[in-house]
């Protein structure tokens, strides 16, 4: 099979480097040193929760415009950049690991390897909650070139494939999460295959569904406002959620990006770091998240921000840019370790 794309969108690179910022500086922020440690209310800051559908449009969008290769080609290139990368960060991980299994006791088994080598560490640890993603993304990136092909070739409306996913959704008691995740994040990569195409009514009519079943979801059933509830496996509330904010919102949102980025030097500055880095930078982050949650709790400082809205929010920017900041240089180290590693292992 080969891939017959070759073009290049500079937008695409400034949204990659911005939805980096988004999930390593805001949302892991909100969420690891918020929720999980008593200084936000889960409910709501689950909304901001739509940056994984957003990555996978991206996916989708970025693959649509890739160069010529072939099948081959195509998956030796994604083990050079998301398996060996992972296998790297497992490495400079492996001494928290022995330190965490000698602490309590645990022996490391066969099944343990195994699990650590093929994307999913059994240890459940900050230095692993964000791994969840590379699996889906793997099986995703395998079927890319073959839904590409079937699109060429049969052309059908993106619409069939939102009928398609709501279909599945009738038996995904029948199958694994797994699946099940891969399934909803394959729509919104797909989508992004459709990146340069006018998709007009087809794209008013899947987000005015995807509007009707949040409202009838939250405003009639009542379900509780709880988008992280949803997303192990995502069900159809969370890709629901994520069509309406990318809907609504998601024109709006890459307009903005693509001013500030042509605008202010310094935006440009962090967002190509991101968008260069981005998946390293994702996957040391969270060290990053332990040495500013290791500062907070030292100072005691996580119940006094939860009593007054207004340290909140001054958490919340200074926060940011500790992160947007200590990744980089967290990055540098980790970088420099390897080359340290490299140099040692050459000398061999």
């Amino acid at each position: 099979m080969i891939i017959k794309f070759v073009m290049r969108d500079r937008n695409l690179d400034i949204y990659r480097g911005g939805i980096m910022i988004y999930i390593t500086c805001v949302c892991h922020l909100m969420w690891w040193e918020g929720v999980k440690v008593g200084i936000f209310e889960r409910g709501w800051v689950s909304g901001i929760f739509f940056a994984m559908v957003t990555v996978f449009y991206l996916v989708g969008a970025s693959y649509s415009l890739s160069s010529k290769k072939t099948y081959w080609e195509y998956v030796k290139g994604k083990v050079k950049r998301i398996a060996i990368p992972y296998w790297k960060y497992t490495l400079c991980c492996l001494p928290v690991v022995l330190y965490i299994y000698w602490k309590h006791g645990y022996r490391i088994s066969l099944e343990d390897v195994v699990s650590y080598v093929l994307f999913n560490p059994p240890l459940e640890n900050r230095i692993f909650d964000h791994i969840w993603f590379i699996s889906p993304y793997i099986l995703i990136s395998l079927c890319l070139p073959f839904c590409v092909w079937f699109i060429h070739r049969y052309k059908p409306p993106f619409i069939l494939w939102g009928v398609a996913l709501v279909l599945s959704q009738l038996f995904k008691s029948h199958y694994p999460d797994l699946l099940q995740t891969v399934i909803i994040y394959c729509f919104f990569t797909i989508w992004g295959l459709y990146y340069t195409k006018k998709l007009g009514w087809q794209n008013v009519v899947c987000v005015a569904v995807a509007i009707s079943y949040v409202i009838y979801a939250f405003g009639i059933e009542k379900r509780p406002f709880d988008l992280q509830a949803n997303k192990f496996p995502p069900n159809l509330l969370f890709l629901a959620y994520g069509l309406t904010i990318m809907g609504i919102g998601g024109t709006y949102m890459k307009k903005g990006l693509v001013f500030l980025y042509d605008k202010f030097r310094i935006v440009r500055y962090y967002i190509d770091i991101y968008s260069k880095d981005g998946y390293e930078i994702y996957l040391v982050h969270a060290y990053s998240t332990l040495l500013l949650g290791g500062l907070k709790r030292t100072l005691g400082l996580d119940q006094i921000i939860a009593e007054h809205l207004f340290l909140q929010l001054i958490y919340v920017v200074v926060g940011f840019l500790f992160l947007l900041n200590v990744n980089i240089y967290v990055l540098r180290l980790y970088n420099y370790v390897w080359s340290f590693i490299d140099r040692i292992l050459s000398r061999l």
